[in-house]
């Protein structure tokens, strides 16, 4: 039924036919069936005709009047339900990443489409009359939604693969969703010839450690008892399963979890923000930079091919990368990888790169990085080079920044990448690790015990890979067919050979002279407002809260449509789909400010 409620079904009964017979089994746990006669033959006498009308409307009536009864008796027991849901929710959920005490308001969703869920919020307890409240999913659903909910194309890919296959067994065998996925996805990563099914990002990373620091200990011949770190930026976080979160720098998702313990080294990256109308790249202490921060004109020249062959400051990050690759070595250091998140550290505070030092960080590790790092042997022409480098693409790939790799705007390549999220369009989990012979082949013996042994029940379902088809198919259409030439346009940029945004040029530059902001970041379809906070950023600071409530409930002039927006601390961030229209954005843009505004 696509989501709909259908508590009756009424049909005429013909006897002929009888085929409310069939529909009353048919629906017999699902919904009520009831007939109403067949109306009598037409008289040629309009008078005859009038009354012979009557009568039949009057014996309809009588059919009808249980009919109504229960459909009264169905709308009541809906919105007690819904009136319940929120105390009942508060009972017996353990909701993820939420301190339940600290929980205002529990927000009921009865339905969502497109870009908007559809809430209960009454007017007045114990009022039958539903006036849903519409609000943008300005989260995009933890950043899962890419096409919309309830997409009628992912919606119907699901329900055919659910029909023919079920949940179907995966190692040894095949079926047809999770191969035309395996082969879109290497068409799509040409770098790419294997592709690895799990459930979610965060299990998709831990498959990448694992391939990748078996590959570099055969590579270098290591002991299996040693323990190999992995090198990563501050601020990237991977997931919260232990492997991942070991993975990251200390931080506060991973603070009170007693098993984590930190295996890498983890540089503080120069970072991006719009502030005052020029784009800032804050460089840290530790680089020895001649400055503390250099403005470009636009985001296109921090991203332009030219600057990450040509600027000065390549030399700077690269001479302190080979350093400090340097005395890491000399403190009997190993190093099984490179992780990072391309250009956007989502979780981390959705924190811009500088695409020069991952570009730098990439090419050194490349290049030097056997050498550097004590290993003393580098790869066969084809195969990695110093070590495996591991992309985070659950967050950013996938069109979120505006490209299929986010990290194409490094004008690097990965050995191993990580998929997830808009993978499937928001709709159903599954996750990719893709990579290469090179890898694949390190984990080839005569021994069962040597290969890679990770995996879970429902790996490639065929739900999942045939929604996933779907979605990338749509996607590579839209950026295709001019979809998004408006927002293109909007910033300068012809095709794709630059970064762009849907939120609106002169909205970003004119947000970042706000007094009450610290820096924006626009790429694609995210936009992320850090706010000045006197008590310190991170996580735990409560300054969006209050912009954030108002976002959520306030009654604007402009929109009857709210957004349902969740801060990273004192960092705003909202977040369309790829499907979200200009005049969309507009209204967003104009809710958000005026918010940001109402509290200066």
């Amino acid at each position: 039924m696509r989501g709909y409620d259908i508590p009756e079904i009424l049909l005429f009964n013909d006897k002929a036919w009888n085929n409310h017979e069939y529909l009353v089994k048919r629906f017999k746990d699902e919904a009520d069936v009831s007939t109403v006669p067949l109306p009598p033959a037409q008289l040629e006498d309009p008078v005859k005709e009038l009354e012979s009308m009557k009568k039949y409307y009057e014996q309809v009536d009588e059919h009808l009047h249980p009919v109504i009864e229960r459909l009264d008796r169905k709308h009541q027991e809906r919105f007690e339900r819904l009136e319940t849901m929120a105390q009942k929710s508060r009972d017996v959920f353990w909701w993820p990443f939420t301190q339940h005490d600290m929980v205002k308001e529990v927000t009921v969703i009865d339905s969502a489409y497109n870009d908007h869920m559809y809430t209960y919020a009454p007017e007045a307890p114990g009022k039958k009359e539903l006036q849903p409240k519409e609000m943008f999913d300005a989260c995009a659903s933890w950043w899962t939604q890419g096409l919309g909910h309830a997409n009628p194309k992912l919606t119907l890919a699901a329900a055919y693969a659910a029909g023919r296959y079920g949940h179907v067994m995966f190692p040894e065998a095949t079926n047809e969703p999770a191969l035309k996925l395996a082969e879109a996805m290497l068409e799509q990563n040409d770098w790419a010839q294997r592709v690895f099914f799990s459930d979610n990002g965060s299990t998709a990373m831990e498959v990448a450690i694992k391939m990748a620091i078996r590959s570099t200990t055969i590579r270098y011949g290591w002991d299996d008892k040693l323990k190999p770190e992995i090198i990563g930026l501050n601020g990237s976080y991977h997931g919260d399963t232990i492997g991942a979160m070991d993975a990251c720098a200390p931080n506060v998702y991973n603070g009170q979890v007693q098993w984590y313990q930190p295996r890498g080294h983890w540089y503080d990256p120069p970072t991006v923000q719009t502030r005052r109308g020029k784009v800032v790249v804050t460089i840290p202490d530790e680089i020895k930079s001649k400055q503390d921060s250099v403005s470009y004109e636009s985001l296109g020249s921090l991203f332009d091919p030219e600057r990450l062959e040509n600027d000065e400051l390549k030399d700077v990050y690269q001479r302190f990368i080979r350093q400090s690759l340097e005395s890491l070595s000399s403190q009997g250091r190993k190093f099984g990888a490179l992780l990072m998140e391309p250009v956007l550290m989502g979780s981390g505070g959705m924190v811009v790169s500088d695409p020069l030092f991952q570009k730098a960080l990439v090419d050194v590790v490349r290049k030097d990085g056997a050498e550097l790092l004590g290993n003393g042997t580098q790869g066969q022409t084809g195969e990695w080079q110093g070590l495996p480098i591991v992309i985070d693409e659950v967050f950013a790939g996938m069109y979120r920044l505006g490209r299929s790799r986010a990290s194409s705007y490094l004008g690097v390549t990965p050995d191993i990448a990580a998929y997830a999220k808009v993978l499937t369009g928001g709709l159903i989990p599954l996750a990719l690790t893709i990579t290469t012979d090179s890898i694949f082949n390190n984990f080839l013996s005569d021994n069962k015990a040597d290969c890679l042994l990770h995996g879970h029940s429902y790996t490639a379902h065929p739900m999942g890979c045939a929604v996933a088809k779907a979605s990338i198919d749509i996607l590579e259409q839209l950026n295709s067919d001019g979809s998004w030439s408006h927002y293109k346009q909007d910033w300068g940029v012809k095709a794709n050979e630059n970064i762009w945004s849907m939120w609106n040029k002169n909205t970003v530059d004119f947000l970042s002279h706000l007094p009450n902001v610290q820096g924006v970041n626009a790429i694609g379809s995210v936009l992320a407002v850090e706010l000045k906070d006197a008590e310190g950023r991170g996580y735990t600071s409560a300054a969006s809260a209050k912009i954030i409530a108002k976002m959520r409930s306030h009654e604007f002039e402009h929109t009857n449509i709210n957004m349902f927006a969740r801060p990273l601390g004192n960092v705003i961030y909202v977040m369309a789909s790829q499907r979200t229209r200009p005049e969309q954005i507009k209204v967003l843009e104009q809710t958000l400010l005026q918010c940001l505004e109402e509290e200066l």
